[in-house]
């Protein structure tokens, strides 16, 4: 325990040494490490030193890291390693090595999963290995490490993780040039901060990227004043990466508003504090985007120099990330300068770059996207410029092409609307005729089942209690001779044919069989009531052993009467021959005669009350009607109602 003591006391009088590397705050807990002799009391105050130096100084974070692990196990906790780890893990994210960070990050995670009474160190974990994802550009794993935080953030009511993890998936967003919904998820975060008081040191990197973004939609006071206060924060809280970030932020807010030489103040500020905080990562995006300021200033060379410095810190450590911006700031330098050729080696590398940077998950498949049309943008801005002619003529011919598109679409769209209400309209018509029809079927339906009624409970008893009473009175009567006795026999015989006359046209509009057995005993009730020497008729039925809607069954009788009774009235045939089938495609009907035929394309045919309607009804149904026939060759009738 001595030796420890004396450990710490030495790394104390060492980082006092550099003032630039402590603070008060640090100091305090220095002082009460040399003071304090447990255990658990120093890994504690080890841990807070952790999180202090996490901002301000990552090497000095990752010396008493250590320190803390080699306490961890004297610990009656399990958990002191996971805790002390978080630390050396972050050391490595922000001096470049993520790839080191992200096995620390993931052996944590998956111990922890195992603990539920440290929810909150799991979230930290999963939020942490996220950042590292997102240096290695996979934007995709990082946006899942950042959900499953939030999860588990929000069931631990975790609010300083949760703030934290909404910031990172606003990030992400960023990153995928998806600014307003970065704003949101950005927005979360600081309503999280400020409403649940949410313990978090470096909310100064939420308003960095708020402004960030902002700038991005062209909000520039808005970027300017969040940048403005991320910086106000960070120097606050002692965070340096926040510190440059705002200062960077805020140039690039400059450069958009034109006021180039403050742009270049802000990056300069930003430099010596991100070489302080020491992360590769944000040096050489700064350096790109100076060389961008460069070439736009006219200071070619400076711009040059300063995207090849990018270049080298990228390769040494490994940032492939970051060679697509590097590779245009060059390009763009090259080009201030005149030096097309070098520019356009610098693209042809940009180009071959996306094969190997943007081809395994859909926010890579964006990038990549955005990076083949910003280069092939960029080689296509540099034929222009040695033909300008050229570039008059594409854009012209562009032009026409898109309004010859636009007018070609337009004309589509407007085409397809008339179609579509055209179809509206007719569908509407038939809707309506339909209605009409049904109307009037069930109307006429109606009424003959009215009439059916009254003749048969009317007429009918009228006609029958008439002849009861001739023949009861047959036999009152004295008949002065026998042809007297003769008439009043045929007046009886007279009354009772029109009795049965009444009630065959009764059953003809209403058949009693229609209602009790279906279609087919219908018909053929219908059919033998007719003279055999008038006319033979041979009636086949199949598959009606089953009844059909009442509707259709009425409907079809009264379409296979009207053809039976054109037949008797109009073709002088003797043979006469009915077939109904019922299959699972619904219902076909034939009524075919050998007699006089008529010609199918004559105005009678076409006009002709009756079969008007026959199709009407058939029509009702949804089928269809054809006839075959030729003067002195018969007649068919072909009907086809589909099952409802």
């Amino acid at each position: 325990m001595k030796r420890i003591q004396l450990m710490l006391v030495a790394c104390f009088v060492l980082l006092k040494a550099n003032p630039q590397s402590s603070s008060p705050v640090i100091d305090s807990l220095k002082k009460s490490i040399v003071s304090e002799s447990g255990s658990v009391q120093q890994f504690e105050l080890l841990l807070k030193i952790c999180e202090e130096y996490k901002f301000l100084n990552p090497d000095s974070c990752f010396h008493y890291s250590k320190k803390a692990l080699e306490l961890a196990p004297r610990l009656n906790d399990s958990s002191g390693f996971a805790k002390a780890e978080i630390y050396t893990a972050y050391y490595y994210y922000t001096t470049g090595k993520s790839d080191q960070a992200l096995p620390i990050a993931d052996k944590n995670i998956q111990w922890l999963k195992g603990k539920e009474n440290l929810p909150s160190l799991l979230a930290q974990y999963y939020s942490f290995s996220g950042l590292c994802l997102m240096k290695m550009d996979r934007k995709k794993d990082a946006l899942e490490r950042f959900y499953e935080a939030l999860k588990i953030a929000e069931q631990s009511k975790d609010y300083a993780t949760q703030v934290r993890a909404q910031s990172n998936i606003g990030w992400v967003s960023m990153e995928l040039n998806q600014y307003e919904k970065a704003i949101e998820s950005f927005r979360k975060a600081l309503d999280l901060f400020e409403t649940k008081n949410a313990p978090v040191r470096n909310i100064g990197i939420i308003y960095n990227n708020l402004a960030s973004c902002y700038g991005a939609v062209n909000r520039l006071d808005s970027a300017k004043k969040y940048s403005q206060l991320g910086i106000s924060i960070a120097e606050k809280n002692n965070d340096l990466t926040s510190l440059a970030n705002g200062h960077f932020i805020l140039g690039t807010t400059f450069e958009k508003m034109g006021q180039l030489e403050n742009a270049l103040a802000s990056f300069q500020k930003a430099v010596p504090i991100r070489e302080k905080a020491g992360d590769p990562f944000f040096i050489v995006s700064d350096l790109a985007e100076i060389a961008n300021l460069y070439a736009k200033m006219g200071r070619a060379e400076e711009g040059i120099a300063s995207s090849l410095k990018a270049l080298d810190i990228a390769s040494k450590n490994n940032l492939t990330a970051k060679l697509p911006m590097i590779y245009t700031a060059l390009a763009g330098s090259y080009e201030a300068k005149g030096d097309y050729k070098n520019a356009n080696i610098a693209y042809k590398k940009l180009s071959d770059l996306k094969d190997s940077l943007y081809s395994d998950a859909n926010p890579k498949a964006l990038a990549e996207m955005a990076a083949k049309y910003e280069t092939e943008k960029k080689e296509q801005q540099i034929l222009l410029q040695r033909s300008e002619l050229k570039r008059k003529n594409f854009v012209m011919a562009a032009i026409i092409v898109l309004v010859a598109l636009a007018a070609l679409l337009s004309y589509s769209l407007y085409r397809r609307y008339r179609l579509k209400q055209k179809a509206k309209m007719q569908a509407e018509i038939m809707r309506q005729q339909e209605l009409a029809t049904r109307a009037v079927l069930e109307a006429e339906e109606r009424e003959r089942q009215r009439i059916a009624k009254d003749l048969h409970d009317g007429v009918g008893q009228i006609m029958s209690a008439a002849k009861m009473n001739l023949s009861a009175f047959e036999n009152e009567l004295q008949f002065n001779s026998n042809e007297q006795k003769q008439k009043f026999e045929r007046i009886i015989t007279l009354v009772d044919e029109s009795c049965k006359e009444v009630r065959a046209v009764s059953h003809n509009m209403m058949p009693n069989a229609l209602l009790k057995s279906g279609l087919a005993s219908a018909i053929r009730e219908f059919t033998d009531k007719i003279d055999d020497r008038l006319i033979k008729i041979d009636l086949y039925s199949e598959g009606l052993n089953e009844r059909m809607d009442s509707n259709m069954e009425t409907v079809l009788y009264r379409v296979i009467q009207e053809c039976v009774n054109n037949v008797i009235k109009h073709a002088k045939a003797n043979h006469l021959d009915i077939s109904l089938i019922k299959d699972k495609d619904g219902i076909s009907a034939t009524v075919e005669d050998n007699g006089r035929g008529f010609d199918t394309n004559s105005k009678s045919f076409s006009e002709g009350l009756g079969l008007k309607n026959i199709r009407t009804r058939v029509e009702f149904l949804k089928g269809t009607v054809e006839y075959n026939s030729k003067p002195g060759k018969g007649t068919l009738v072909a009907i086809h109602v589909p099952c409802q």
